[in-house]
């Protein structure tokens, strides 16, 4: 039979080992809180500095590529029919193309161009004036 003072010090050894590594956890847990907070700490410093150094050329360049981009790509078509009613604006879309027959047949796009006399507003329009305009009012909204 195994002594009794044996039995007493491998469970006094099994508990502490328990304890320490409990101990080693805890204290890990912490330092990674620890660590979490130092990087969120140094990301809102950057934030802060980036927000303080936007500078007045940054907002004049966005400003004159949301200009520019409207007139050229919204404006310029839509003027260009006034002044010529025989110009076409000329878009581009996908049409899908199936070949064979039933399931046995495949479906391809195609990129195809269809002129258009007239003033012609697009999805395409919609879209890219809601990109400009997320563009240039997402960068003021980000200013305190």
């Amino acid at each position: 039979m195994i002594p009794f003072e044996i039995i007493t010090m491998l469970g006094s050894s099994l508990l502490t080992g328990v304890l320490s590594i409990w101990s080693q956890k805890s204290k890990d847990n912490a330092d990674q809180q620890r660590y979490l907070m130092q990087r969120a700490e140094i990301e809102r410093a950057s934030v802060d500095d980036a927000r303080k150094h936007g500078g007045h050329f940054q907002s004049v360049t966005r400003r004159w590529m949301a200009l520019l981009s409207v007139i050229f790509i919204i404006c310029l078509p839509k003027i260009a029919v006034f002044l010529d009613p025989s110009v076409q604006v000329h878009l581009m879309y996908l049409e899908q193309v199936k070949e064979g027959w039933w399931i046995f047949g495949s479906t391809q796009e195609v990129t195809a161009f269809k002129g258009i006399s007239g003033i012609v507003i697009t999805t395409a329009d919609t879209h890219f004036l809601a990109a400009i305009s997320g563009f240039y009012f997402g960068s003021a909204a980000t200013r305190r």
